[in-house]
């Protein structure tokens, strides 16, 4: 049995794991082939970036490794979770920290080490240090096409390539920066006395601001920030015109309230009743997700349950002039970081909220084949589920602080209203608004795309993606997505039949819900279950069928 891995960031560095778990048990000979042009393991976790880009999750919520509640009935193998390696290797660190990035990577650098130190007799582990031109089915197995020329024939190939597309031209002046990642590099051709307006509200642009701001040599103190000079002018402007919630205060041990609408059986429900087995999300999951909801509001006050239904409404709002709008929006902003201050278990707000999160299996059961309608999935695609991203997969609620001290100091600024209008106006860009009753324009001299949202199909950036387009079977929204069944497998196009090409994590947004993550320890795992779909019946281990 020979098995690719094309991309080994860490949901390959997950495919790993569960090979040598599964390969620890008796069985025929096993070769993994482990390919990736960069350093085994990282993905975009540069052990060398600077320690203002922070991790999202806290430091208690991430591993590499595996145990019997996240794989239950499965081999698995053990190790310590980031919190814990942080414990023994940094010293004191909380189970809530929002840790530097660079230290998921010096994390991951030593779990590769650790688990291939632990590679049992029968299985074989190769790394390709090349980039992945090209993939496709071959009979019953599939070749794997490298840049420098090689070929490789496998019986499965996995793809992981996750969000590690080809690093483009570092942006000249003016110009759009359409990939903000890595920074601050893709920022550094930005000068002090400019205005950049960032597309986007989020995560990226978070991390987008710090480099411009912290990473120039500002600092936050009890006084507000403190300017260092270098900063440009930053405009915020996003489609929905609005800021994103902020991550709350947790507890240690916290154990989600189990769903009393919005469960996967509900979901599986509603499937039987339609003819194809395609539901609306709007029509059939939406209904389900707002009585989960309310069923955590028995305890809001009207104006919390006011709060709450904004941040639900997909839809922006109209707004009279930019001062009402910008007003009405930090007044949002400032309400909701007051509960996320309360915290899950004190606020009935985040509570509320985190339904998106803690219910996710069911949001991912709605999308799972045979999925939405296609006009329903361009719905959750482009409206709710960066809806879900605003609201419970926002930034630090430290960082929402920072984005008022900016704010403050005027280095930051809200756009023109929701939905601005960006054209191209001589050697700058122009951003119209389009939902203000009195007109209001905003020139900036650069503009960086500050959001990830996956890219069209481009052979450059993304070969492997453009690759598996040109065989596979895909969909008719405008990113194409791979259209994969319930084990990850693709699907070829003359034929209709099942290949053996798999494809997780990222690339696989679209077929399924959220694959972005690092798993979670003691808890189930949907990544490293859906990697056992695909792997248990290969590896042919006795007593493991």
């Amino acid at each position: 049995m020979r098995i690719a891995v094309i991309g080994v960031g860490p949901r390959g560095l997950s495919v790993l794991e569960r090979v040598i778990s599964h390969t620890r048990l008796p069985g025929p000979p096993v070769e993994l082939l482990l390919i990736e042009p960069g350093e085994l393991g990282l993905g975009v976790h540069d052990v060398k970036q600077p320690d203002y880009l922070l991790l999202n999750t806290i430091a208690s919520q991430l591993t590499i490794f595996s145990d019997e509640r996240m794989t239950p009935g499965a081999p698995v193998t053990t190790g310590p979770s980031l919190f814990e390696w942080c414990l023994e290797h940094h010293g004191p660190v909380r189970f809530d920290e929002f840790l530097p990035r660079r230290l998921l990577g010096e994390y991951l650098q030593w779990a590769v080490r650790d688990l291939l130190d632990r590679v049992p007799p029968r299985l074989t582990v190769r790394h390709l240090p090349a980039t992945a031109r090209d993939v496709r089915p071959d009979g019953t197995g599939a070749v794997v096409a490298l840049a420098d020329g090689s070929s490789h024939r496998v019986d499965v190939a996995l793809v992981t390539t996750g969000h590690g597309l080809a690093d483009p031209a570092p942006p000249a002046g003016g110009v759009l920066v359409e990939v903000p990642y890595p920074l601050p590099v893709r920022t550094e051709s930005i000068p002090e006395d400019s205005t950049v307006a960032l597309l986007g509200t989020g995560l990226t642009a978070m991390d987008v601001i710090a480099a411009l701001t912290v990473g120039r040599g500002g600092a936050f103190g009890a006084d507000g920030y403190q300017p260092s000079g270098k900063e440009p002018r930053i405009v915020l402007t996003s489609r929905a015109g609005l800021l994103p919630c902020a991550r709350p205060r947790t507890r240690e041990g916290r154990v989600a309230a189990p769903a009393q609408h919005f469960t996967t059986e509900a979901v599986a429900a509603l499937r039987e009743r339609t003819p194809d087995g395609r539901l609306d999300f709007r029509r059939d999951v939406e209904p389900l997700i707002r009585q989960e909801v309310a069923a955590r509001l028995a305890s809001a006050t009207p104006e919390q349950v006011a709060l709450v239904e904004r941040a639900l409404t997909p839809e922006p709002t109209s707004w009279a002039t930019y001062d009402a709008y910008r007003d009405a929006v930090l007044a949002a902003a400032r309400a909701d970081l007051a509960e996320a201050e309360l915290g899950l278990g004190a606020s009935p707000v985040k509570e509320a909220l985190e339904v998106l999160r803690d219910h996710r299996e069911s949001v991912r059961a709605a999308l799972d084949p045979p999925g939405l309608t296609e006009e329903s999935h361009r719905y959750f695609t482009d409206e709710y589920a960066p809806l879900v991203n605003r609201v419970v997969i926002g930034p630090q609620k430290e960082r929402i602080q920072e984005l008022f001290a900016l704010v403050e100091a005027g280095v930051v600024s809200l756009g023109p209203g929701p939905r601005a209008r960006l054209e191209r106006v001589g050697e700058r860009w122009s951003l119209a608004s389009t939902e203000l009753a009195e007109p209001r324009r905003v020139e900036v001299d650069h503009v960086v795309r500050a959001n990830l949202t996956w890219p069209l199909p481009d052979s450059d950036l993304d070969p492997v993606g453009t690759a598996l387009r040109s065989w596979a079977e895909v969909g008719t929204d405008r990113s194409a997505r791979l259209l994969l069944d319930r084990d990850g497998y693709t699907t070829a196009r003359d034929g209709g039949a099942r290949t053996a090409v798999a494809v997780f994590g990222p690339p696989a947004e679209g077929a399924s819900y959220y694959n972005h993550y690092v798993p979670s320890p003691g808890v189930w795992s949907r990544a490293l279950t859906d990697l056992d779909r695909v792997l248990r019946p290969v590896l042919g281990a006795e007593g493991d069928r």
